[in-house]
């Protein structure tokens, strides 16, 4: 039997008087890749209350083993799981190192740069030090 990394049962959010998610039940196995095929705007709330970033929900959402429903998203980070806005501009004034080292900060609170060893070269960078292209 393959582990469960996320279950969210009959899940409900609102954004103040405004009933915008109904019943959503959903699961997720470790490994599994899972696609979520919802109206504009309805994936991104979904995300957003699986991960306590709604604090107006209701429901269960049990995140390995843990139920997450009344955590503040902290605490729900801390279990591994975290949300990454697509709008372009979130972390424009990082560097790209930096942005790839962010996930090890605020896991555990401080930044081993040999973490970074698996990541490739970018392309015309194979004589420039690893971290010097990164920075570009």
């Amino acid at each position: 039997m393959v582990a469960e990394l996320l279950r969210a049962s009959s899940v409900h959010a609102y954004y103040g008087e405004s009933h915008v998610l109904h019943g959503v039940d959903c699961h997720v196995s470790r490994g599994e890749v899972v696609t979520l095929l919802a109206a504009m705007g309805r994936r991104t709330t979904t995300l957003k209350t699986l991960l306590g970033l709604i604090a107006s929900r209701s429901g269960s959402v049990v995140i390995n083993g843990r139920e997450t429903i009344s955590l503040a998203p902290h605490q729900i980070a801390h279990l591994g799981v975290g949300y990454c806005p697509e709008e372009r501009g979130i972390y424009a004034s990082l560097t790209t190192e930096e942005n790839l080292l962010l996930p090890r900060r605020s896991r555990r609170g401080n930044v081993d740069r040999r973490d970074l060893r698996h990541v490739s070269q970018p392309a015309g960078a194979a004589r420039k030090p690893r971290h010097a292209s990164l920075r570009r």
